[in-house]
């Protein structure tokens, strides 16, 4: 099969001739028919590789849709030829087939184009990371990436009251307004977001990845507020804290990441019954679709972003690619 890997830093290596993923008891093999890439993970284990441990062991390529087409002995959820997303996957998805656990495989709706339906790996992600908002909760989303948009989506869902956003790039905040933001800011930089945005909000959703950003969320939110860990930490990997001012604030704190297969299976549950009742978008998500041999176009659109750069260090982009969220990748 044709298959694409990290041959370095920077570069990739297409093989025309690679082995079809085995697969164990409890696997699942897809044939993929698109695979998002996704804006953090994939580009710092394609810029880091060989700089950062963490990124020679995630999988590069981990968002994906397809069909399945083998399964284990011991897998009952879904059966050869049935369209699927993939949470998660064991191998990468920029390939001709993919293996995975059935806990991260959920069925894709009929009427979901797989170059959509691979964006639903976010869902799962965005459910669990929103579980602590109530009805009637004030949100504030820092970041209107592809994963902030799906926290917005379902923080409505969850019944807000009132959901506020901030980015760099108004294009993506006009974005927001369509998913139904009730308020957008602008800001030039992750410094100017709490007095931009404002404070005392229930629920402060941090979904770039930055020290700057996380820090902001401490000062939206109020007393006893709960501040989410959305954005993936791959390039600062530390953060710092002013903890006299959380624990003056008395700071509730969760991340996004599902700690057990039982909180993955529920959260891919909710995901995929949300998904066939049609109450999240895709469409505004999508914007690009290339062929696999065109890997290193889509990276090289997406590398455009400030976030690829440790905090206080130079860059030459002050904001996200122009007019580019999701791009899916097809075989």
């Amino acid at each position: 099969m044709r298959h694409i890997s990290l041959a370095g830093r920077r570069r990739i290596r297409l093989d025309h001739d690679a082995p079809v993923p085995a697969i164990g008891p409890g696997d699942v093999l897809v044939r993929v028919a698109a695979c998002t890439v996704c804006n953090r993970s994939d580009l710092a284990y394609y810029h880091y590789y060989g700089l950062r441990d963490h990124c020679a062991t995630g999988c590069f390529g981990h968002e994906i849709a397809g069909t399945v087409a083998a399964v284990g002995e011991r897998v009952t959820s879904v059966e050869p030829g049935r369209r699927v997303f993939v949470r998660t996957p064991l191998t990468s998805g920029f390939a001709e087939f993919a293996a995975a656990r059935e806990v991260s495989v959920g069925a894709l709706p009929d009427d979901v184009p797989f170059e959509r339906g691979a964006i639903l790996q976010l869902l799962p992600l965005a459910v669990h990371a929103t579980r602590g908002v109530r009805l009637g909760d004030r949100v504030a989303i820092v970041g209107q990436g592809p994963v902030g948009l799906m926290a917005l989506q379902v923080a409505r869902l969850r019944g807000a009251a009132e959901i506020a956003v901030a980015d760099l790039d108004p294009w993506r905040l006009d974005q927001s307004m369509l998913l139904g933001a009730d308020r957008t800011v602008l800001v030039e930089s992750p410094h100017a977001v709490p007095d931009r945005l404002g404070a005392d909000f229930d629920v402060a959703v941090e979904a770039v990845g930055t020290p700057h950003t996380a820090r902001a969320c401490v000062d939206l939110v109020r007393q006893n507020g709960l501040v989410v860990f959305l954005g993936t930490h791959h390039v600062d990997t530390e953060v710092t804290f002013d903890m006299v001012k959380w624990e003056k604030k008395g700071l509730r704190v969760h991340s996004s990441a599902e700690p057990t297969d039982t909180a993955r299976a529920e959260a891919m549950a909710v995901a995929v019954r949300l998904a066939f009742a049609g109450r999240v978008r895709l469409d505004t998500i999508l914007t690009a679709t290339y062929p696999l041999e065109n890997l290193q176009e889509a990276l090289d659109r997406l590398s455009q972003s400030p976030t690829l750069h440790p905090a206080g260090h130079d860059t030459p982009h002050r904001t996200p690619p122009e007019k580019t969220l999701k791009i899916a990748i097809c075989p």
